[in-house]
C-alpha cells in the first residue's frame, strides 16, 4: 500500500442535517414537480408532512414510505447525491485503473483510496490488500465517478468476500448528467472549476494501461506515475461531490447548507513527465 499524505480534511457540514428526511422523491407518484410543490406548501420534512397534511388516502400513501430503509431502496440514482450531508463523515473517494475494460479478463493496476484524511493507493501484485477490504467496510458512503458500471464491477470480482452493498453508493456521473454535464471526469472537472496537476496532461485510461506494461518491463518510474494518475482522480472526486452537491441543492426550493471541502490534500509520489510525453507521442510502450 503506498500512503502519500496523512492528515487532509474531509468535507465539513452539518452532522445532524438529513435531506433524506426532507426528501419526498422515492415515494411512487411523486416525482421533481410534486416534492417540489409539498416543499413550498410547507412540508419541508417528514415530520411536518405527518403532523400537517389533511388526512386522506394521499397522507395514508405517502407517510407509509416516509421511513429511511424504504427510501434508501427507492431513491433514485441520480438523486443519491442527497445523502451526501449525513454520510460524509464517514465516506471512500474510489477510483481504479486496469488492463483494459472487461472484468472477466483485466486486472486492476491500482485502487486508490481518500477517506478525508489519508490518501492511499493499492497495487495489487505488491500489496496486502486487505487493508482495502477494511477500508471499504469501516465507510458509510463511497463516492465514484461511473464506479457502478466500472469500478464496482472490477472491485466486486477481485474481492468476493467484500461486502460493496453494504455502504451507500454516489455514482457522479449520473447527478452530473442532470446538470448537463457529460462524457470523462477529466473534460467535467475544467467546468466545475476543479484541476489537476500539468505533468499528466493528456493521460487517459489507455496510458495509464501502458504505464503498467512499462512498470512490469522494469521502468523505475511507471507505477509511481501510474499511482499519481489514479490518485489525481481519487483526490479530485470530493470537491467534484461537493460542487455537485450545493449546485443541486442550491437550485431546490428550501433552504439547504451549503457544504465546504477540505484543502486539496498534497499526493507525495510524482509522475515522470518524460515517460509521459514519450508515451503520448507513440501511444505504445516498448523498452
Amino acid at each position: 500500500m503506498i500512503e502519500p499524505l496523512k492528515g487532509g480534511a474531509a468535507a465539513s457540514g452539518s452532522g445532524a442535517f438529513s435531506l433524506l428526511e426532507r426528501t419526498f422523491i422515492h415515494v411512487p407518484m411523486i416525482g421533481p414537480k410534486r416534492e417540489a410543490d409539498l416543499w413550498r406548501r410547507g412540508y419541508t420534512d417528514w415530520d411536518r408532512f405527518r403532523e400537517d397534511h389533511p388526512k386522506g388516502a394521499f397522507r395514508e400513501h405517502v407517510v407509509d414510505w416516509l421511513e429511511p430503509t424504504r427510501a434508501l431502496a427507492k431513491l433514485p440514482r441520480a438523486q443519491a447525491w442527497r445523502l451526501f450531508p449525513g454520510l460524509s463523515a464517514r465516506v471512500l473517494y474510489l477510483d481504479i485503473e486496469s488492463t483494459g475494460l472487461h472484468g472477466d479478463v483485466d486486472e486492476i493496476t491500482c485502487i486508490g483510496t481518500y477517506d478525508g484524511a489519508r490518501v492511499r493507493a493499492y497495487v495489487p501484485d505488491e500489496d496486502d490488500l486487505r487493508g482495502f477490504a477494511d477500508a471499504v467496510d469501516e465507510a458509510d458512503l463511497l463516492v465514484t465517478y461511473n464506479g457502478s458500471c466500472f469500478d464496482l464491477p472490477f472491485l466486486k470480482a477481485s474481492f468476493p468476500g467484500v461486502d460493496f452493498a453494504r455502504p451507500r453508493h454516489i455514482d457522479l456521473r449520473w447527478p452530473l448528467r442532470r446538470m448537463g454535464l457529460r462524457g470523462g471526469l477529466k473534460g467535467i472537472e475544467p467546468q466545475m472549476g476543479i484541476f489537476r496537476d500539468a505533468s499528466l496532461d493528456g493521460v487517459d485510461g489507455y496510458l495509464a494501461v501502458l504505464l503498467w506494461r512499462a512498470h512490469r518491463r522494469g521502468h523505475p518510474r511507471a507505477l509511481e506515475t501510474l499511482v499519481r494518475y489514479c490518485l489525481e482522480d481519487v483526490v479530485n472526486l470530493e470537491p467534484l461531490m461537493v460542487e455537485t452537491f450545493n449546485r443541486l441543492a442550491g437550485a431546490l426550493p428550501i433552504d439547504i447548507p451549503r457544504i465546504a471541502a477540505g484543502p486539496r490534500p498534497e499526493i507525495g509520489v510524482r509522475a515522470d513527465e518524460a515517460l509521459v510525453a514519450s508515451l503520448l507521442g507513440r501511444r505504445s510502450y516498448e523498452p
